[in-house]
């Protein structure tokens, strides 16, 4: 994998692991709801999957958001590769931001 594709992979990332605590909570709910000890459990668990899938949208949305301002040159680019910057980041040598393609910090 070239590092875009890791970029993207890190991008949308987090939309991923809420999307699999997701179907993890729908196969619990739906294995584990006749075992008479867990059987409490399900009327408040069956409420997750559905949390989990508005958590893995807006993650991904946000994912794409970025990216998209990003390609369209409305957020700013990391100086040797080009590739997005991450959040502001305070520091005792100053302010920077990450490249979410290369890693490397940038002074702001």
């Amino acid at each position: 994998m070239n590092r875009y594709a890791w970029m993207l992979l890190r991008a949308y990332l987090p939309a991923l692991v809420a999307l699999g605590l997701a179907i993890a909570c729908m196969l619990w709910t739906s294995l584990f709801a006749s075992v008479a000890m867990l059987h409490a459990l399900v009327p408040y668990a069956k409420w997750l999957p559905p949390l989990f899938l508005l958590a893995a949208l807006g993650a991904g949305l946000f994912a794409t958001l970025r990216l998209w301002r990003w390609q369209h040159d409305q957020a700013p680019k990391c100086a040797g590769c080009g590739g997005p910057l991450g959040r502001l980041r305070h520091g005792p040598h100053g302010d920077t931001r990450k490249c979410l393609a290369c890693g490397s910090r940038q002074p702001v």
